[in-house]
Formats: C-alpha cells, sequence, structure tokens
C-alpha cells in the first residue's frame, strides 16, 4: 500500500512539473516575440532535467534560462520569422501567378521551406548546448538537420504525434509542450554522445 502510494505521489509530481512548465512557457508565448526565447527556456529546463532530475525545479530555473538565453534568441527569432514571411510570401505569389518555371521554382520553395522548418527545430538544441555566434548557430542547425536526418525525421513523428494526440484528446494541451520538448531533448542528447564539440568553430 506504501509502495502504491509513493508511485502515484511520485507520477502526480512529474505531472505538475510538466503542467507548470507547459503553463509558464505558454504565457511567456503570449506576447509573440517572445517565442523564440520561450521555447529556448524551454529547451534549456529539459536539459536540466535530463541531467539532474525534476528535481532541478521549474519556475526559477525557467527565469534564469529565459533571461540567460533572451537576447540571442530573441534575435535568431527575428531572423527566423523574417525568414519565414519571405518564405510564406514567396509561395503566395508563385501559387497566384502561372509562368514558365513557376513550377520549378515551387518545387525550390518547398523544399527551402523543409530546410527552414528542420534548422529552427535544431537551433533550440544548439542555443541550450553550445556557446556560439548567432550566425555559427544558425549554421551547426542546417548542418545537423540535414546530416543527422533520422533524428530530424524522429522529431517531425513527435510533433505530428503530439499534434494528433491533442486534436483527440484537447486536455492534453495542458503538458503537451513541455512533455514534447523533455522527449525531443532525450533524442538529441543521445546525439551530443556522438558530438564532443560543435559542428563548427
Amino acid at each position: 500500500m506504501q509502495k502504491s502510494e509513493n508511485t502515484f505521489m511520485r507520477v502526480m509530481d512529474i505531472f505538475t512539473h510538466f503542467l507548470l512548465l507547459n503553463v509558464i512557457w505558454m504565457v511567456s508565448c503570449l506576447l509573440i516575440v517572445t517565442i523564440f526565447p520561450a521555447t529556448t527556456a524551454l529547451f534549456a529546463v529539459a536539459r536540466k532535467w535530463t541531467a539532474s532530475g525534476i528535481e532541478a525545479g521549474v519556475f526559477t530555473l525557467y527565469i534564469d534560462k529565459f533571461k540567460e538565453n533572451f537576447r540571442k534568441s530573441f534575435v535568431i527569432g527575428l531572423i527566423s520569422i523574417a525568414a519565414g514571411a519571405v518564405i510564406y510570401m514567396d509561395a503566395v505569389i508563385l501559387l497566384h501567378v502561372s509562368f514558365k518555371g513557376s513550377m520549378f521554382l515551387l518545387a525550390l520553395l518547398i523544399f527551402a521551406g523543409m530546410l527552414y522548418f528542420f534548422t529552427v527545430i535544431y537551433v533550440f538544441f544548439m542555443m541550450v548546448n553550445y556557446e556560439l555566434s548567432i550566425l555559427h548557430t544558425l549554421k551547426n542547425a542546417l548542418f545537423l538537420s540535414i546530416s543527422k536526418i533520422f533524428h530530424t525525421l524522429s522529431y517531425l513523428a513527435i510533433i505530428a504525434g503530439v499534434l494528433t494526440i491533442v486534436y483527440f484528446f484537447p486536455f492534453f494541451l495542458l503538458i503537451a509542450g513541455s512533455l514534447q520538448a523533455f522527449i525531443m531533448y532525450q533524442i538529441f542528447h543521445r546525439l551530443t554522445d556522438q558530438i564532443n564539440q560543435p559542428v563548427t568553430e
């Protein structure tokens, strides 16, 4: 009986930590422009939990990581938003005009969009693991997203899986973001065992 109660309390403790982290992250994203700093802090907490367990805390740890990575993640966020906007606008234009070679350009744009999405995923891992310049962070994120394509596909599968679960079970949204970040970081953590140094010096 005591063992069952201890197990239940442990499960509830873990759930509470993920719930609190998810709520803090979602609130931090409300301003839109803080989405990148907020998500960087989210992955930074996932990294700390991987190393030290959930006993490392939530609120204070998140705030510290948010402040610590704010400047770089904010700038990278602006760059990413601008790049995404360019890709989106180009796609809209190509879908509404027809000229010789337009389909080829659209195919290239779709490919660029995929690389963009892959790179954004890895950007968060790079920021919480390595002290790199903004340019090198983006270069390494792009390089890893291509060279470690199976890991990249795993991240996409996790994202798709979480979105599917949320669609059918909306209440799962309460821990979706934090749980997804933690699972994705577990995969990247195994990858870092193969990477002793950043890809680009």
